[in-house]
């Protein structure tokens, strides 16, 4: 009857040891998804305040690592008239990045689109 009983505490004890490690991974990566949007946030607010970005829509977008060390990427969307405009957003968005996160990656996902002529402009170079 002993066996049993040290076999029941032991079993019940490793239950809780599994429960508790299963929440603090929870607690932590929900700690981590919560820095990542902040920054995506703070971010987002630069692209907007940025004059240069006017009329262009830029989605920096943040992704935090599940494993490990709190690692941020940030995902940087959207479509950019020319080549040289999308190094600029670049380097503007890496810059703000590394000010409020040294250790965050940035990643281009930006396409470029040639802006289109309007319909009554080339009416107009015609006539």
């Amino acid at each position: 009857m002993q066996i049993a009983t040290i076999l029941t505490v032991g079993l019940i004890a490793l239950i809780v040891l599994v429960v508790i490690v299963i929440a603090r991974f929870v607690s932590t990566r929900r700690k981590r998804i919560t820095e990542a949007l902040i920054l995506q946030s703070q971010l987002s607010d630069a692209v907007a305040r940025e004059v240069l970005l006017q009329g262009v829509r830029i989605n920096p977008r943040a992704r935090a690592s599940g494993w490990g060390k709190s690692h941020v990427t940030i995902e940087v969307a959207g479509e950019v008239p020319s080549p040289e405009f999308r190094e600029k957003v670049m380097r503007f968005v890496e810059a703000e990045a590394w000010r409020l996160r040294p250790d965050v990656k940035t990643v281009d996902h930006l396409f470029i689109v040639p802006p289109r002529e309007r319909p009554s402009d080339s009416r107009a170079a015609r006539g």
